[in-house]
């Protein structure tokens, strides 16, 4: 059984309402249950946290060449080649430029939901910048991080936003968790409806607006106070990757390890029904009797 003698969580000073040494309270207490003593601390955003300012222009070069322009294209498939050597415009590395260094000053600069990343790509590529210290299975890194992180799928030939990626080091999109898991299917049907019958004046901002009102409460938004909650189960996800050898996600929608894929659910496993299922509850058990 695993042993982490560090995990670091690293904060994204965009998400106005997420408290990572609160996290990280809980995690420690949800070990320490079951007489499992973790060592957890809290550190700036990544890129602050490890990169060489002198190399900023590579890697906002780097990230920006991992957007994705085709959703049915992987960037890794058969235009591989032709991507490497497309380099990104000056006004996509100017902006990554802009977001680490407002984000690293915590300054507000605000993230589009608009654009999205290859996850794995960007694992690949912050994985460098892990310290060689660090670099083991010991420490766990999570990077919490506005971009929204997707990976492709072979059964739809398409790209899906993801709140997680679980690996070395494991990403939490602050963005995904509201954008990846899909709101109530009711929420769409009344999208189209209003959109069809609602009266030009009210504009989209008015509807949005309505909707947010009809549907509160029932899926997690921007600024939700919720989103600690959240955090803290998909911190879980990225600990019980490495616990359960690359296997985190539970199909038991009473686990907080299962992987929700619509909003409801993902409120239920994570703030109404917070708990572990038996099986995932054997891990904690094991630990404990491993001391």
């Amino acid at each position: 059984m695993l042993r982490f003698q560090g995990i670091h969580l690293y904060s994204d000073p965009l998400t106005k309402t997420l408290d990572l040494h609160r996290v990280a309270d809980e995690i420690r207490a949800i070990f320490s249950n079951y007489n499992t003593i973790i060592s957890i601390d809290v550190r700036p955003p990544f890129l602050q946290y490890t990169l060489d300012p002198a190399y900023l222009a590579v890697i906002a070069e780097s990230i920006a060449s991992i957007k994705i322009s085709e959703l049915k294209q992987p960037i890794n498939g058969n235009q591989a080649e032709t991507r490497r050597f497309k380099r990104p415009s000056t006004d996509s590395i100017a902006y990554e430029k802009d977001l680490i260094t407002n984000a690293n000053k915590n300054q507000g600069f605000q993230q589009t939901d608009s654009i999205l990343y290859d996850g794995f790509m960007m694992q690949r590529l912050l994985g460098t910048f892990i310290p060689r210290s660090e670099n083991s299975v010991d420490d766990v890194h999570i990077i919490f991080d506005s971009r929204l992180t997707c990976t492709f799928s072979e059964d739809d030939w398409r790209y899906h936003g993801r709140a997680i990626i679980c690996g070395t080091p494991s990403i939490i999109s602050t963005t995904g968790i509201v954008e990846a898991p899909a709101k109530p299917r009711g929420f769409y049907i009344r999208h189209m409806q209003l959109d069809a019958f609602s009266s030009h004046e009210r504009g989209e901002e008015g509807r949005e607006n309505d909707l947010k009102k009809e549907f509160a409460g029932r899926y997690i938004d921007y600024e939700d106070p919720r989103v600690g909650s959240i955090a803290t189960g998909l911190v879980l996800q990225a600990l019980f990757f490495f616990l359960t050898d690359g296997n985190p996600f539970c199909d038991d929608k009473d686990c907080r390890l299962f992987n929700a894929h619509w909003q409801e659910d993902l409120i239920h496993c994570q703030i109404e029904n917070p708990t572990f299922c038996e099986k995932h509850l054997g891990y904690f058990k094991l630990m404990k009797e491993r001391g």
